[in-house]
């Protein structure tokens, strides 16, 4: 039997203390990034994995998108998402479940979001249940972490996140670009993002064909 998600036993503010300013550093790229690839598609439907607490979603519009579906490990998560982003309303559907096991629909979204959430899962299982999950013509926009200059972790102002840096598996970006091409889907770009600590963030996307 799989061993539960690190994830599921850190709190939220202890994450988005790793996540902002004082950690990673990573939630304001990581919004402007969906904010690219939401604008580039401006999808009718969405999936985002690894939702956390919602950052991104405010670039959500309910007159483009009719359903946005966000999955989660964490329920704490799960709830705050939904609370911040009550705007939504019914177009929003949050799911605490693990995307190599949530059921979605086959062929149902026109966008699907995973960022920094391969490198937690099995690439392989995560790269065909996301092609599945892809409408004809959809676009899957992938974010992972490239190596940290000179090997080293990021700096975490918290104790909580040591099982997640332990459980934490780098996927490079050529393993990524042979899986999606694996199950099916055309590459549309990539391109790299620069983030604290002298980081960088590989962004990929790729197209199921119509």
């Amino acid at each position: 039997m799989p061993r539960p998600s690190p994830w599921t036993v850190v709190p939220a503010a202890d994450y988005e203390r790793h996540m902002g300013p004082e950690g990673a550093d990573q939630l304001g790229p990581l919004s402007a990034i969906f904010a690219r690839a939401y604008a580039g598609v401006r999808p009718r439907r969405l999936l985002a994995l690894g939702v956390a607490t919602g950052n991104g979603l405010e670039h959500v519009d309910p007159e483009i998108t009719e359903r946005a579906v966000g999955v989660d490990v964490n329920i704490q998560y799960v709830a705050i998402a939904r609370q911040r982003h009550q705007r939504l309303g019914p177009h929003l559907e949050l799911f605490c479940a693990d995307l190599e096991r949530v059921e979605l629909p086959a062929a149902s979204f026109d966008l699907v979001w995973a960022a920094l959430v391969l490198e937690y899962a099995d690439p392989r299982i995560a790269a065909g249940r996301i092609a599945g999950w892809l409408a004809p013509g959809g676009s899957l926009v992938a974010v992972i972490q490239l190596p940290s200059p000179g090997g080293k972790a990021v700096p975490s102002p918290v104790r909580t996140m040591d099982p997640v840096a332990d459980a934490m598996r780098l996927v490079p970006p050529e393993e990524l670009e042979l899986l999606a091409a694996a199950v099916g889907l055309a590459p549309r770009q990539r391109y790299e993002v620069e983030v604290a600590h002298g980081r960088r963030l590989f962004v990929g996307r790729w197209v199921r064909p119509k």
